[in-house]
């Protein structure tokens, strides 16, 4: 069978194109190499504990708000279990010895920090003002009729975040403190332009909530309504080559045999990946290149701490620590003094609202600390690798001890991954945390759109504009929009 629509790749921005697209009556087949689909929305379960993979929070989901209106269209507000982040703190740096919280809501959230830094309130009302002047400069974020191309927002590419925070405040202290969720994106001092920070902080500033029992209830439900719609998902389905004629793709090859037919394709995959698997001249060296040199972020070592009964109490925050004066130090660690920070999630258990069922721990994690079992396998890399994963999830064990006394002796069992496990299960690049990272001194270098040269071939993904739920969910209508028109898309998901 030819399929109208075929996409590679079964992430959120795979998921909801294939919903899009199905739901518009295209015959669409979506295609998964993994058993299970939803790449960073995965979940596993360990001794009867749920853990998400990446998708920890979601923000804008009061009712009316941004991404309350796009899940709206998706079928999912209201079909999702959700609990609400403490609004005086949903976020928690711990910089110096002390405790910053982010609460939601931009009055509230100015307030609470002049409570610790009584004599920058200008500095934070500047904050949230330009948080408040990038969200509304895209079209999309707030579902405006386009009357042709608005980039206003592109101008927030070419500053960085770190000169910015540096312009409105000389405080040490409260720079760190803005700068406190930077591994929400793999923040790089030189690097990381303003857009991504404020894109995502914008978000979570307006509401901030956890998902009971894990996110691939996102997955799932897409998966249900894509079938629904007569859509069609292969599992267990690796595209191992794209193949073209007639100056377009054709249709792709998977597990080495089978070929899957399309008129259109959109690949949902890291760009390096999808080039590895083309030989056509479509594609210019000079585009090759250009990504291929293009850097990634950074991947992370995660801890799974699977906790006793009624041991350890629920906190309604995320922990934001840092063991370094430099926030931006993060990835700069040796052997000896990893890890110099780390991020806490507390997973929130369906049953039970006083106790915690389990907590998930990120911090940095090198691609050169696994490089030597790149070419292994899960479950295949062998006893040195496990003793390496062991000593760190003990050392990162020590630390938790050391900030949440007691939690030692609540703890029933633990797994690790790294960014091995990462490549493997989401096909990220080396286990990238967020894909491909931006530069605001060349933003146009490391922006990539929807649209390629094939074509027929278009590119969705947290690798197309910016990564998290935002972010894809922005890129998967603009992706779309290419075969059915922005104006009529937005009316559609702003009616829904």
């Amino acid at each position: 069978m030819k399929y109208d629509v075929v996409i590679i790749g079964s992430g959120l921005g795979g998921l909801q194109c294939a919903y899009i697209l199905s739901k518009e009556g295209y015959r669409v087949c979506l295609i998964e190499k993994n058993p299970q689909l939803g790449g960073c929305l995965q979940t596993f379960k360990r001794d009867g504990s749920i853990f998400d993979t990446g998708m920890h929070y979601i923000g804008s989901m009061d009712e009316g708000q941004m991404l309350e209106k796009y899940f709206r269209y998706f079928g999912l507000s209201g079909k999702i279990k959700l609990r609400r982040l403490d609004e005086n703190g949903y976020d928690v740096v711990r910089y110096g010895g002390k405790e910053y919280k982010f609460a939601m809501g931009y009055d509230r959230f100015v307030e609470t920090l002049v409570k610790e830094f009584p004599k920058e309130r200008d500095a934070l009302t500047k904050y949230v003002a330009k948080i408040k002047e990038v969200s509304n400069s895209v079209d999309l974020y707030n579902m405006r009729d386009f009357n042709g191309v608005n980039t206003s927002y592109f101008e927030f590419f070419g500053i960085g975040i770190d000169s910015f925070i540096n312009s409105i405040t000389s405080n040490p202290t409260l720079k760190s403190v803005l700068l406190g969720t930077l591994s929400l994106y793999a923040g790089v001092k030189e690097k990381t332009p303003l857009y991504i920070p404020l894109i995502i902080h914008s978000s979570y500033i307006e509401s901030a909530y956890r998902f009971v029992d894990g996110g691939s209830q996102v997955s799932d439900l897409l998966a249900q309504y894509i079938i629904e719609n007569g859509g069609t998902i292969l599992k267990k389905s690796e595209v191992t080559k794209f193949i073209f004629s007639n100056h377009k793709l054709d249709a792709v090859e998977i597990n080495h045999s089978e070929h899957i037919e399309g008129k259109v394709f959109i690949s949902n995959i890291h760009p390096k990946k999808m080039l590895e698997m083309m030989d056509t001249h479509l594609l210019k060296p000079a585009y090759r290149h250009r990504i291929y040199d293009l850097e990634d972020t950074s991947g992370i070592f995660s801890l799974y701490v699977v906790l006793k009964k009624k041991s350890f109490k629920y906190l309604n925050q995320n922990y934001y620590h840092f063991d370094t004066q430099n926030v931006w130090d993060g990835e700069k660690y040796t052997d000896a003094n990893w890890p110099r920070g780390y991020m806490m999630h507390i997973s929130p258990d369906a049953n039970d609202e006083e106790y915690a069922d389990n907590i998930i721990l990120n911090t940095y994690m090198k691609w050169d600390d696994v490089k030597a079992w790149e070419n292994t396998t899960v479950e295949k890399r062998g006893d040195d690798y496990k003793a390496m994963k062991q000593r760190k999830a003990e050392k990162l064990i020590s630390v938790l001890e050391r900030d949440f006394p007691g939690v030692g002796k609540c703890i029933k069992s633990y797994y690790s991954s790294t960014p091995l496990t990462y490549r493997d299960y989401t096909g990220t690049n080396k286990g990238s945390m967020y894909g491909i990272l931006k530069d605001y001194s060349n933003p146009l270098k490391s922006m990539i759109l929807p649209k390629t040269k094939v074509p027929n071939l278009l590119l969705t993904g947290q690798n197309i504009n910016i990564h998290g739920v935002v972010g894809v969910t922005i890129c998967s209508v603009l992706t779309c929009a290419e075969l059915l028109g922005m104006g009529y898309l937005v009316k559609k998901i702003r009616n829904a």
